[in-house]
């Protein structure tokens, strides 16, 4: 039997607390507040009352939303804190703006407007982005069955230009950028000057780089391996993600350890581990004071390193191991970015050479 729908107080966490529709609401914090508890637990139910459970035939925008964030979060479908984080940025702003409207009464056009009021979001990358993430939502709840159809189907933009390859000349100006000189510990700059020589000579994913941590780094073998990666969730039976190092890495991360700092290898210089916003700061920073393009992005390390390698004659099978890609589709891409034609040339050179005599 549900429990009933009424505030009551967890000592032990010092809060109001009540059961709604099988979730667990913290209402108000100290034990004087019954009466801040009884009012937010009238909210809670107004708000449940507008967007029903998924049983219900009269879901709206803002309840399918809910639906596919829990489903994404903890679910058979749940993908990365980083990628939920990016999904529920969206997803809460049009829930805050369309969220009351019935899925009867949801147009392609209430979607259009959504992003044309978001005056900030200049690219039509970012704004591909934003539409993308919406109609994976209402197409998952199709599926599902818990709407008949996408009120926003067939809404889309211009995906724009992909995030390119950083080239040699901006990843050296960036460094230039980057250089910070300390008495006894690397500067704020210095730091991130690391972070970005690894992602340069690894091909890593940033946040692959900010989440390392030492117990992953096997010196011995120069090699990385990270039980907990992009792809392990997709496959069938997880493989480790395996970064070979080259000696200039093994370098760099021998002259981070003897400073022993904490579980993390790389650190911002407050003893924290990176994240995608400190990251993306420093990367702003640094283009500013080079004077390079803004885009110019850190995870085009990671590109230059697969159009590199392309144009260097590595196997497609073989580097689509090295990035971590679980087949060659997505790293056929770094084909296309090696534009210069240079790796077919080589080729064909090869595939034209004389058999040698027996």
């Amino acid at each position: 039997m549900a429990r009933t729908a009424k505030p009551w107080f967890d000592t032990q966490k010092g809060e109001w607390t009540a059961w709604l529709n099988g979730r667990r609401e913290r209402l108000a914090k100290g034990k004087a507040n019954k009466n801040a508890a009884r009012l937010r637990l009238a909210e809670l139910q107004l708000e449940a009352a507008k967007n029903p459970g998924i049983d219900s035939d009269k879901q709206t925008v803002a309840s399918v939303i809910e639906s596919y964030l829990d489903e994404v979060k903890d679910g058979k479908d749940k993908v990365a804190p980083s990628t939920f984080a990016l999904k529920k940025f969206y997803l809460q702003d049009l829930a805050e703006r369309h969220g009351w409207r019935g899925i009867a009464n949801a147009k392609p056009i209430h979607l259009t407007q959504w992003v044309g009021k978001h005056a900030e979001w200049k690219s039509d990358w970012t704004k591909s982005t934003a539409l993308n993430i919406v109609q994976r939502a209402f197409n998952w709840a199709v599926k599902q069955k818990i709407i008949a159809t996408n009120p926003f189907a067939g809404v889309g933009h211009n995906e724009g230009h992909r995030r390119r390859p950083l080239t040699r000349e901006e990843f050296q100006a960036i460094l230039r950028a980057s250089v910070g000189r300390g008495k006894r510990r690397p500067t704020p700059a210095a730091r991130f000057r690391q972070i970005l020589v690894f992602l340069w000579f690894t091909g890593a994913r940033p946040a692959e780089a900010a989440g390392l941590r030492w117990e992953n780094i096997d010196f011995r073998n120069c090699v990385i391996e990270l039980e907990r990666h992009k792809t392990s969730r997709t496959q069938s039976k997880p493989k480790p993600r395996v970064i070979a190092l080259s000696p200039v890495v093994v370098k760099l991360l021998a002259s981070i350890r003897r400073r022993g700092e904490g579980e993390h290898v790389f650190l911002t210089f407050r003893n924290t581990p990176w994240n995608k916003n400190s990251l993306a700061l420093r990367v702003r920073r640094a283009r500013n004071k080079a004077g390079i393009p803004a885009e110019a992005k850190l995870y085009g390390a990671r590109h230059a390193f697969g159009t590199r390698a392309i144009r260097n004659g590595v196997n497609l099978k073989v580097l689509a191991e090295m990035m971590g890609h679980t087949t060659t589709a997505m790293t056929e891409h770094y084909v296309h970015l090696a534009d210069d034609h240079q790796h077919l040339v080589d080729a064909m050179r090869v595939a034209n050479a004389p058999r040698p005599s027996a």
